[in-house]
């Protein structure tokens, strides 16, 4: 089912009713390590970064599960009944940085701290004739973290601290249909995501429920697979903000978004598997709450309040052998560039309003603004194993 539980971004899109790699026959359990990374890097000065700031999760995942087969030669990979659990759970180290800017004019601010993910991912697939099954998915992850902040040149010296926390429950309700060959999906989707910051001078929380769907079509041809899958979920959050002097409660009601669509095709030798894909995906949320910069920072602590619109595009690769007819090890590699807009206007029309272009890129994407820089990344090494012999198929 992808590594939507090892990546480091929380509100990136899962693959909840689509899968790569078509998993084993039978109960089997899966384990795997991981190491991921977001960034964001805002050029205060261009072509220069002035303010960065990082997390890194490093993961351990564990799951199990069972899937029956379609009959032979209907669809192209899905099982037609099937149950599968997964857990990710990891620890995490946040890192920013804003350097003085060379006039003097803005402080350094230094962050760090440490945090934890808990992730999980349920799945149930029920076959209803030899061509149709129901699909039911769950899938959350979170992340949280305490930082502590540091403003001015000096280093260890701590000037106050920060909560930060993140996380997105997604459920999908779906019907796949199998042809020879082929097979399309349709279903209902509801994401919750929700983002907070509470840090000595600001206070902000949005949460709430976005409904769309997804559709996805999968073709397989001797040992070819393509897949083209979407998903979008729209709606509004509800978003409350505190901040200095008079922590006054500012209550609203704003627009959110998650939108999605992933293309993606490989080949399947006797012991081996390759696929790769490629994703498009938009975020719009009316907050900021992972990876939090160091200059949003200071003006979520004057008064402003925020909204994010992230572009982002995922390369993935998978790659699984087959060590031994019962275990096959598995390796995702996984690279991400976006470009994020953050607007920042003041409620009481004091303070002008400012965006900002925030570079989404690895640790290391420094030079020029217009470079490519590294990316953000997401390495996956685990394996699967068979438990037993396959069963039989559930009666209908």
């Amino acid at each position: 089912m992808g590594t939507d539980l090892v990546s480091a971004c929380i509100f990136c899109a899962g693959w909840l009713l689509g899968m790569d790699l078509a998993p084993r026959d039978g109960l089997s359990g899966q384990m795997g390590f991981s190491y991921a990374t977001m960034a964001r890097r805002l050029d205060v000065i261009p072509g220069i970064r002035v303010d960065s700031s990082d997390i890194t999760p490093k993961f351990v995942l564990v799951g199990m599960g069972d899937a029956w087969p379609a009959p032979d030669g209907l669809g192209a990979g899905t099982p037609a009944s099937e149950w599968r659990a997964r857990v990710a759970f990891g620890t995490s180290h946040d890192q920013q940085e804003r350097k003085a800017y060379p006039e003097g004019d803005l402080d350094r601010i230094l962050t760090s701290g440490t945090g934890r993910y808990e992730n999980f991912a349920l799945l149930g697939r029920v076959k209803v004739s030899e061509r149709d099954s129901v699909e039911l998915a769950i899938d959350r992850r979170a992340e949280s973290s305490t930082d502590l902040i540091n403003v001015g040149p000096e280093n260890g010296n701590v000037s106050s601290s920060r909560s930060l926390s993140a996380s997105r429950a997604d459920f999908a309700l779906g019907w796949r249909h199998r042809w020879p060959g082929f097979e399309a999906e349709i279903g209902l989707h509801g994401s919750e995501p929700n983002g907070y910051n509470s840090s000595q001078f600001s206070f902000q929380q949005g949460k709430g429920t976005l409904w769309g769907g997804e559709a996805e079509v999968r073709w397989r041809k001797s040992g070819w697979t393509v897949l083209l899958h979407g998903e979008g979920t729209w709606g509004n959050l509800d978003v409350h903000r505190e901040s200095q002097p008079d922590f006054a409660d500012r209550n609203t009601s704003e627009p959110a978004e998650f939108e999605a669509i992933r293309l993606g095709g490989g080949y399947s030798w006797p012991r081996t598997d390759l696929f790769l894909t490629a994703t498009y995906e938009r975020q719009k949320l009316p907050f900021v709450a992972i990876a939090v910069l160091g200059t949003e920072q200071l003006a979520f602590d004057q008064g402003y309040d925020t909204s994010s619109v992230n572009d982002e595009a995922y390369f993935d690769m998978a790659f699984r052998w087959a060590a031994t007819p019962a275990i096959r090890i598995r390796l995702d590699v996984v690279l991400a560039w976006g470009s994020e807009t953050v607007n920042l206007t003041d409620p009481t029309g004091v303070l002008p309003p400012v965006t900002f272009d925030v570079h989404r890129r690895g640790i290391f994407g420094g030079g020029l603004s217009t470079s490519i820089g590294t990316p953000e990344a997401a390495f996956f090494l685990g394996a699967d194993f068979a438990i037993g012999a396959p069963a039989p198929p559930p009666p209908r």
